[in-house]
């Protein structure tokens, strides 16, 4: 196991966690420790913006006093997808231990689906078989 590399400069709390939760358990190589680190300040992010959600609400007033979705809302939202995409990048390791990227995880989920419906088909044709209605 190689020396865990250190902190990045100008993390708040929730990057400085997700930084040392992940380095603390997978071993990245360099360009997966830009990407750790590029989510790291995508959760600061998140964290801030969260902040606002929690001081102003939900709803904020629009240009004609009308409650509004407060835009900090969608800007949460974005920010959950965009973290969740650089982790998905990372190829960390699945139930089995394998390391699998986002398209790897989307293929394997693709692959079980289609041999699933073809494993049915062939249970029911072998179904049909037995009770003699084929």
């Amino acid at each position: 196991m190689s020396p865990k590399p250190k902190t990045p400069t100008g993390l708040g709390g929730a990057g400085k966690a997700l930084w040392r939760r992940l380095t603390a358990a997978f071993d990245f190589e360099v360009g997966e420790l830009l990407i750790v680190e590029t989510a790291a300040r995508q959760a600061d992010d998140l964290a801030a913006l969260e902040a606002v959600v929690e001081a102003t609400g939900l709803t904020v007033p629009g240009s004609a006093g009308q409650p509004r979705l407060n835009p900090a809302v969608a800007e949460c939202r974005q920010g959950r997808i965009a973290l969740a995409r650089m982790l998905g990048m990372l190829g960390m390791p699945d139930d089995d231990d394998k390391p699998m990227t986002a398209a790897s995880r989307s293929a394997r989920h693709a692959a079980e689906a289609r041999w699933g419906r073809k494993r049915m088909e062939q249970e029911a044709r072998a179904k049909r078989l037995s009770d003699g209605t084929a």
